[in-house]
């Protein structure tokens, strides 16, 4: 006992603190009613947990069964393709494409920018794509869009076994090489040399004239013409086609010139490199200057005629 302190006086008993209307806090129950049921207390806290769970394992599943619908690789430099007879028919390509995902589905269709699909390119042939097999799919009447710019993607439109569509971007590879964007450039890309005189042509000689036809080429996939055309050679008048020459992709056309003498002086002192054939290629916006030497052949024939109709000089 402390100084001062009187043998009646007890510690304050403040009793054990607990929340309103806890019989615990008055202290008259015994220990074990006091603390009444201790699993109530963690009840809502496990349940919480274990709907938590349910919903991250759904979320999850979501998650993986959308992974499921993984990216179709293409194979661009397997890819082909074949011109229309006509620019506005479009090509008919083929593309080699795999299903990298984990289910099967089907390729319903494809699409590029830089392209359209010609009207009446007829409905794509729905094809199966396994998982992990190469499979080819035709896209008939792609028509280049010459004023956009290259096609840097490829998107594919699938079905999933559920019956719903998705469209996806596929992976390019480029140890292939580019896919569309090169039948884009093909048919696109236009260029000096894309339109030659592919000579030697024939010719045929009559008492004053030689008539000579050589083919002309395009060889680009992109529409041409030619709207200047002007045959020359020392002494010689050539009367050419009417222009301008209209060629569509990768058309060749056999050109026709008359020739005839005008200048005997210069005719019969011509030599064998004097001929050529002056033209212009236009393409869209731009204008191509080019140039044919006339081949070995047409200018022999050519000096004979001035011989027949000038005589030894």
């Amino acid at each position: 006992m402390s100084l001062g302190e009187r043998p009646d006086e007890r510690p304050l008993d403040l009793g054990v603190v607990g929340p309103p209307g806890d019989p615990g806090a008055e202290g008259d129950l015994e220990p074990a009613d006091r603390t009444g049921h201790p699993w109530r207390r963690w009840a809502l806290p496990a349940a919480a947990l274990v709907v938590g769970g349910l919903l991250g394992g759904v979320v999850t599943d979501a998650r993986n069964e959308a992974a499921d619908l993984a990216r179709v690789g293409v194979v661009a430099g397997a890819s082909t393709w074949t011109p229309a007879s006509r620019d506005e028919d479009g090509a008919s390509a083929d593309l080699q494409l795999m299903n990298i995902g984990a289910r099967t589905v089907e390729i319903v269709g494809i699409e590029a920018d830089g392209f359209a699909v010609a009207p009446g390119a007829g409905r794509f042939e729905t094809v199966e794509a396994p998982v992990g097999d190469w499979v080819t799919v035709r896209q008939h009447g792609l028509v280049a869009d010459c004023d956009s710019a290259a096609p840097a993607e490829l998107r594919v439109h699938i079905r999933d076994d559920a019956g719903d569509e998705h469209t996806l971007t596929a992976d390019q590879q480029p140890d292939y090489g580019g896919g569309l964007a090169m039948l884009w450039t093909s048919q696109c890309d236009f260029g000096a040399g894309y339109v030659q005189f592919t000579g030697p042509g024939y010719t045929r000689a009559e008492e004053t004239s030689v008539v000579q036809t050589v083919p002309l080429m395009n060889y680009a996939g992109r529409h041409a013409r030619v709207t200047h055309l002007v045959p020359m050679a020392p002494g010689m008048t050539a009367t050419p086609p009417e222009v301008p020459i209209e060629l569509d992709g990768n058309e060749v056309t056999q050109v026709e010139i008359v020739w005839t003498v005008d200048d005997c002086a210069a005719a019969t002192t011509m030599g064998g490199a004097d001929g050529q054939i002056e033209y212009t290629v236009t393409s869209g916006t731009m204008q191509l200057p080019e140039r044919y030497p006339l081949d070995g052949p047409t200018m022999v024939e050519l000096v004979r005629l001035a011989g027949r109709v000038c005589g030894s000089p």
